[in-house]
């Protein structure tokens, strides 16, 4: 795919498409990224053939099609910064939702203590013991597997599982 970019991005400096060199140059992410392959299927749409044969088209057939494409480039690279901006949103409406500490930051904290002590379990216990000939006392795995599960039961699955039994409550045949 990097071939076929830089074929057209350079047919794209040549006619100063302006939006189409923006998207393939390497400022949202190469080549290879999804905004850049979407780009490139437009304007193979517009040349008529399948992207992999971009590089077989005359440079003319090439640059009409680049030109033609220039419109619906601009939409692709506004609907992904539309996205981007929507996604700043909800992450800063995230972190801005104010209240006590102890509402959100529960969260975190139990992950990084998860993490540390799936770390010390696995890894820091063991070395330890084999490199002091410790013998450090196991953490039971099957405990700490039913913590994990149940904190992830609570983080991911809590509404959920709030939502089914509402709706249990509220049965027809009842």
């Amino acid at each position: 795919m990097s071939t076929l970019a830089s074929i057209l991005l350079t047919a794209a400096g040549d006619l100063a498409g302006p939006v189409i060199r923006k998207i393939l140059g390497d400022r949202l992410g190469g080549a290879g990224g999804e905004l850049a392959g979407k780009v490139i299927d437009v304007i193979a749409e517009k040349a008529g053939v399948p992207a992999e044969a971009l590089p077989d088209q005359p440079p003319d057939d090439l640059q009409e099609a680049i030109v033609a494409a220039e419109p619906e480039a601009a939409d692709i690279l506004m609907a992904h910064v539309e996205s981007q901006r929507l996604m700043n949103e909800t992450l800063k409406a995230e972190l801005d939702k104010g209240g006590p500490t102890w509402t959100w930051a529960w969260r975190p904290s139990w992950m990084w203590l998860l993490a540390f002590v799936w770390l010390y379990a696995l890894i820091l216990r063991p070395l330890a013991n084999a490199a002091f000939g410790a013998a450090i006392e196991a953490v039971d795995l099957t405990i700490l597997m039913t913590l994990t599960g149940v904190f992830t039961g609570l983080y991911m699955g809590g509404h959920t599982a709030k939502s089914i039994m509402s709706g249990l409550r509220r049965h027809p045949d009842d």
